[in-house]
């Protein structure tokens, strides 16, 4: 059996990553966790990552669909941003920049609100995760409900007083 060719890829650049990167992770499923360590190796200076869900499935050993879950918990979180399909970046306190000073730079930018180190982070993820799964539940009641009758249209215009 002959070895497959190793693909050639150029070297990363150094980059800086804040050794507490990991204080802010939420009790993600574990896809979750294995996505988000994957992005952290692959993203371009500041978080931003071009990649498909299948390349990141591929590269990660899951299906498509689990990587597209584990993606939807980290926005979640609000680790990840979806910026469009193939692009995503990472929050500013768990990217990787050039220089400490870069990372610096774009935490101070955030709002308040946008920070991950807070105390009721997990609690935000929880609350979010929870209201998704409420949205899930009041669709499929509604797809169950049973149809409502056809709206009687001469009654209608009857009470708006038309002819």
């Amino acid at each position: 059996m002959t070895a497959q060719p190793v693909e050639e890829r150029a070297p990363a650049p150094d980059l800086w990553v804040s050794p507490n990167v990991f204080a802010f992770v939420p009790s993600v499923p574990g896809p979750a966790l294995r996505v988000l360590l994957f992005l952290l190796g692959v993203q371009e200076p500041g978080g931003r990552i071009v990649i498909t869900q299948q390349a990141i499935a591929d590269a990660v050993g899951l299906k498509r669909s689990a990587v597209g879950l584990a993606l939807q918990h980290l926005q979640f979180a609000r680790m990840v941003t979806r910026l469009q399909p193939g692009v995503y970046t990472l929050h500013p306190q768990i990217s990787a920049f050039s220089t400490p000073a870069e990372a610096d730079e774009a935490v101070r930018r955030l709002d308040a609100d946008d920070y991950l180190d807070v105390d009721d982070f997990e609690e935000r993820y929880q609350d979010t995760v929870a209201a998704h799964q409420k949205e899930l539940k009041r669709k499929a009641d509604e797809r169950q409900a049973p149809p409502k009758p056809p709206t009687d249209l001469a009654a209608h215009r009857r009470k708006r007083g038309r002819p």
